[in-house]
């Protein structure tokens, strides 16, 4: 999506967002208050601050495999650490909200579709050191930096699939003996795809996960998917966040999509 048509979506979100006085749900009255605008100090964010920042500052070079949409930024597969943390990682405050849904939630079984650099994926297994993170790359040699960046952090609740999503998604969701909580699909940013990893995934899924969209508005292929995921009949909750898309399952909701400041 070019920064133009960019800039005018967010003039019309910030026009159309709500804050928790705009909400009448108390269900999403109580996520608004005492997740998205918690700002508890966890102990796990300093630490994880301070990866952000090696990630930041790292001059090493890797080539990279691009299976999904690719890069806006980056047009070249052979990349440095830094350039790669600057242009797809979540930003802290994001980062920081999937924490505190995991934690809030106890999710305890968690699927990501694209690791990257392993950022991402160190909050969510931080959130609950007792779950049990799955997560898949595509390319191997961001696989194997993420590894390394897990091991650092002496984390060792997440396990590690290496390979395209069209591949490798299918046959883990078989493997997985339990229901999926937690959902975070980034990573191949192309409508088609999202639309077929987010009926794949909502299979293994139960009244109470939550599923996770990076980049809603990455191109108009992405929201016309968030789009059409909203409107799915067995999505009743759905958070537009601008860069991000929560949608909840709960039957016992009224099906309503809430447009948020954040």
């Amino acid at each position: 999506m070019s920064k133009f048509k960019l800039a005018i979506d967010y003039l019309q979100y910030l026009i159309k967002s709500k804050d928790e006085h705009g909400v009448h749900s108390p269900f999403v009255y109580n996520l608004v208050t005492q997740v998205l605008y918690d700002r508890t100090p966890f102990y796990a964010f300093h630490q994880l601050d301070a990866v952000r920042n090696q990630l930041l500052a790292d001059n090493s070079q890797i080539v990279v495999e691009d299976f999904g949409a690719g890069s806006h930024k980056l047009k070249s597969n052979h990349r440095k650490i830094k350039d790669i943390a600057k242009t797809s990682l979540s930003s802290t405050k994001f980062s920081e909200l999937y924490f505190k849904l995991v934690n809030r939630f106890q999710a305890n079984t968690i699927l990501e579709l694209g690791t990257s650099l392993g950022l991402t994926t160190s909050y969510l297994a931080k959130a609950n050191s007792k779950a049990k993170v799955y997560t898949i790359e595509g390319s191997s040699s961001l696989a194997n930096y993420s590894n390394n960046v897990f091991k650092r952090q002496k984390i060792e609740n997440i396990e590690l699939r290496i390979g395209q999503f069209d591949e490798v998604l299918e046959p883990l969701l078989t493997e997985i003996q339990e229901s999926v909580d937690f959902v975070f699909i980034d990573g191949n940013h192309q409508e088609e795809a999202t639309l077929k990893y987010f009926n794949l995934v909502i299979e293994k899924c139960h009244n109470e996960s939550i599923i996770v969209f990076d980049d809603i508005r990455w191109s108009r292929g992405m929201l016309s998917a968030w789009n059409r995921i909203k409107a799915d009949d067995r999505v009743t909750v759905s958070l537009d966040l601008f860069f991000v898309g929560i949608v909840f399952l709960r039957k016992e909701q009224m099906k309503e999509n809430f447009v948020l400041k954040f």
